[in-house]
């Protein structure tokens, strides 16, 4: 079955009343311009904790899919032609319990965990909600427009924020966005 995404209510209750036992999604949502594979997966295992999921995506960076993987998805596919092949594999795969990575996305992986030359962030420090308060400023959210979304006062966000900050060790703004950039490249 195929779910638009101006069916996504539509899937949650699907999923709420018939699960499914792999569910192939995207990780960026064209439609919602702030939400991502993160908080969709979240949703989805909230809603329908046996489904396993594998995202499809052509945002397959590092920090993206480490964070889906910690997260609970089964799998992530590069949508490039050569992973896209690897689709079946990763469906099998997830419907035995395993985790599936394309080998492209394996070798990534590797060589990131594995880089000498490599700068500890400091990334790893931060709380799942740091690092998604981060995140958002770094898509170009402010403070107030993060504090209307996640239902929290702007002051809790600010403080999240600064003590991101802390954590990665920078001093403003610009500082963050930049070492986030950089983060993402890998």
């Amino acid at each position: 079955m195929k779910f638009s995404a101006e069916c996504i209510p539509q899937l949650m209750e699907y999923l709420d009343k018939d699960p499914v036992d792999v569910l192939l999604c995207d990780y960026i949502f064209d439609y919602e311009p702030h939400a991502d594979g993160l908080t969709r997966l979240r949703k989805i295992r909230l809603s329908a904790p046996v489904t396993r999921i594998i995202f499809l995506s052509a945002y397959a960076e590092p920090s993206i899919i480490a964070d889906a993987l910690r997260l609970g998805a089964a799998g992530f596919i590069g949508k490039g032609t050569a992973d896209f092949a690897n689709l079946p594999q990763a469906i099998r795969d997830a419907h035995i319990g395993n985790i599936y990575l394309s080998p492209s996305l394996s070798a990534l992986m590797l060589r990131r965990l594995f880089d000498r030359k490599a700068k500890p962030t400091g990334i790893d420090n931060l709380s799942e909600r740091e690092l998604q308060i981060v995140r958002m400023i770094h898509q170009g959210m402010s403070i107030g427009e993060i504090a209307d979304r996640e239902c929290r006062s702007p002051k809790t966000i600010s403080n999240q924020k600064q003590s991101a900050m802390k954590k990665l060790g920078v001093n403003n703004d610009v500082q963050l966005i930049q070492l986030f950039d950089h983060i993402d490249k890998y």
